[in-house]
């Protein structure tokens, strides 16, 4: 069996932030919090499947037409040749990655996201995990995971600022710099026998998202209520935390009224 070291090592396509203690969220409905809490299991979508940004993982525009630009001026056929066949290899590298990347999305802020609310849950029966950056990372076997902040560019204009392709999964169109996410990423391409140990266990029978076990109790270092949350939704969940030992649900701070 393989030795596998759970020590972070710094990723040159996972920028870390100053602060690893900074406060992190992650809105959800509720039945995913529920989920996520009598399984002890994070669940981790594909990246190919996500549904709010079709770019997640693929290659910027700015990037291809260097790659337009160098085969142009290629000094002859075989040069063109060459740098064609290496785009084709690395098109090919990118396809087959992204269907392989499980990722986990949070947001890093000192406070709550109006956006986050409206762009990741449903409605008013849902809530947010308020947890931290460093506690997020020792969820994780960080032989198999990566975790950083997400760089944000003009897929336009903007190229990648490297050649490692990860790179691809740790960057979004600038359209989405609201979220200021931070992301945890396992990579299925990898050795069989770690494929076997730490991924293969966990992984949807569908193949559609994996979901290492982790340590709810730890994690959540709150849980906040959705802003427009009724009475009603806020005494289940409370009685839900309370039977698992979570800290009891706060309202949100968006949840104030108006004084005159």
């Amino acid at each position: 069996m393989v030795e596998i070291l759970n020590e972070y090592h710094d990723h040159p396509a996972f920028p870390q932030p100053a602060d690893r203690n900074a406060i992190i969220w992650h809105y959800q409905d509720f039945g995913r919090f529920v989920s996520l809490v009598e399984t002890s299991r994070l669940y981790m979508r594909r990246a190919d499947l996500f549904d709010k940004d079709k770019f997640e993982g693929t290659t910027p525009q700015a990037e291809i037409d260097y790659w337009k630009q160098i085969t142009d001026n290629a000094s002859n056929d075989d040069e063109r040749a060459t740098i064609m066949h290496n785009r084709e290899q690395i098109a090919g590298f990118t396809e087959h990655f992204r269907k392989n990347y499980f990722v986990s999305c949070w947001t890093m802020s000192d406070h709550e996201n109006v956006a986050m609310w409206e762009r990741y849950t449903s409605g008013r029966e849902s809530v947010a995990i308020r947890s931290r950056y460093v506690t997020l990372m020792k969820q994780f076997h960080l032989g198999v995971t990566n975790i950083g902040k997400v760089t944000y560019i003009d897929y336009s204009l903007d190229a990648l600022p490297g050649t490692n392709i990860m790179y691809r999964i740790t960057h979004k169109r600038h359209f989405f710099r609201d979220e200021q996410e931070v992301r945890a990423v396992v990579c299925s391409v990898c050795p069989a026998e770690v494929k076997a140990q730490l991924i293969d266990p966990h992984m949807r029978p569908d193949g559609s998202g994996y979901a290492p076990p982790v340590s709810v109790v730890e994690l959540v270092e709150a849980v906040i209520l959705h802003p427009r949350a009724t009475s009603e939704f806020a005494a289940k969940v409370a009685d839900f935390c309370a039977v698992h030992e979570l800290p009891p649900p706060i309202p949100s701070a968006m949840a104030s009224r108006p004084q005159f």
